[in-house]
């Protein structure tokens, strides 16, 4: 299971998350992608948790190919790795009034894709631990976007190209 707070900032609400399942599944393999500034140390006495501020990009891949479920901030990077690759998900945006990010641009990411394609997105750690608890394997993967995300991208590529032939 994949945890991954994004590159830019600490996330302490994720870190409690993560935290939260570490303790009580002690038997599952967590790996968590902190960010630039995260406390790690909290994280080093669970021995099924695996937390780094970053992984290079090689590692990050192979953790992300390899988990069950991944539990994100709502970024675009990981949400559109997740929906391509028809991965679980669950996102945890980042909320400005907590100070986590500049506005809730990632309020409005987890609303849009929760609507468009169902995935499950939480503004409290509490139901998304919960959630987590439920086990992956009770959450099924998007349905089927990457095929519409390909679909899309051609169109789009087709509109753009006609634009820039009509200027």
């Amino acid at each position: 299971m994949l945890f991954a707070a994004g590159t830019q900032f600490s996330f302490p609400r994720l870190d409690e998350a993560v935290l939260s399942v570490a303790r009580q599944r002690p038997a599952w393999k967590l790996v968590y992608q902190a960010g630039p500034g995260a406390s790690l140390q909290r994280f080093a006495s669970l021995a099924n948790l695996d937390a780094q501020a970053l992984f290079s990009a090689s590692e990050f891949i192979s953790i992300f190919d390899n988990a069950d479920l991944v539990v994100t901030h709502a970024g675009m990077g990981n949400i559109m790795a997740c929906l391509e690759q028809g991965k679980p998900f669950l996102m945890l945006p980042r909320l400005a009034r907590l100070g986590e990010h500049r506005n809730d641009h990632q309020v409005d990411t987890a609303e849009a894709i929760s609507r468009i394609y169902g995935v499950p997105f939480f503004q409290d750690v509490e139901p998304l631990v919960e959630a987590v608890l439920d086990g992956p394997a009770a959450l099924a993967p998007p349905a089927a976007p990457a095929q519409r995300i390909h679909d899309e991208r051609q169109a789009f590529g087709k509109q753009l190209k006609a634009l820039i032939q009509q200027l």
